[in-house]
């Protein structure tokens, strides 16, 4: 009959889209535009909806490419992070001191790049003390990466000891806290006097 004819070529080309796997590289394409847009936009007023109307795409493809509102997310801030390490890692390089090291870190944190970062961060750690199971482990990764890396600089060998992790730990704590005040108050020339305090007491030895 034809209408059972048409219900089938119907369904069996539904069933084609259904079954189609999703492309990579589009995926690729949307991750980057949709970092871009939180970057500006931030985590807290997130829809799907108006994001797909920003990409010029729809609801269905932005699902379709990730599974699920949760897993984009969770793609992206990972992305942005990523994109902040490559910034800190371009800028970084071997040998330099804990000094600069620590001094990179916050110049590239408060830079207009750097302040989008460090917002969606804040964002991310807010939401990951309500809700530890959306981001799962990826803040205390993020944090303990920053702070090994500050710590190799300031170990006076191969190896970082317990002393050399303990001092990166409280200057790695002490700088978000002076981003923080930076996004809170814009008071740089306060904070930026705090920072140099912060870091000459780098080379100040550490006794566990």
């Amino acid at each position: 009959m034809p209408g059972c004819q048409s219900r089938r070529a119907i369904s069996q080309k539904v069933g084609l889209v259904v079954g189609r796997r999703p492309n990579p590289q589009r995926k690729v394409d949307l991750l980057s535009e949709i970092v871009d847009y939180i970057l500006e936009n931030g985590l807290s007023d997130l829809s799907l909806r108006p994001l797909a109307k920003e990409l010029g795409t729809s609801t269905y493809t932005l699902t379709y490419q990730f599974g699920s509102k949760e897993a984009m997310v969770t793609d992206a801030v990972e992305h942005i992070d990523e994109r902040q390490a490559e910034r800190l890692a371009s800028k970084d390089a071997a040998g330099d001191s804990p000094e600069e090291v620590l001094q990179n870190l916050w110049e590239l944190s408060i830079d207009e790049q750097g302040r989008r970062w460090s917002q969606v961060m804040l964002e991310v750690a807010t939401v990951t003390s309500r809700q530890p199971i959306l981001f799962d482990t990826f803040e205390a990764k993020a944090l303990n990466g920053r702070i090994s890396h500050l710590a190799k600089a300031i170990a006076d060998g191969p190896k970082a000891n317990d002393a050399d992790i303990s001092k990166a730990t409280s200057a790695i704590a002490a700088v978000n806290g002076l981003v923080l005040d930076v996004l809170l108050t814009g008071d740089m020339a306060r904070t930026e006097t705090a920072l140099r305090s912060l870091i000459s007491g780098l080379s100040v030895p550490v006794t566990i």
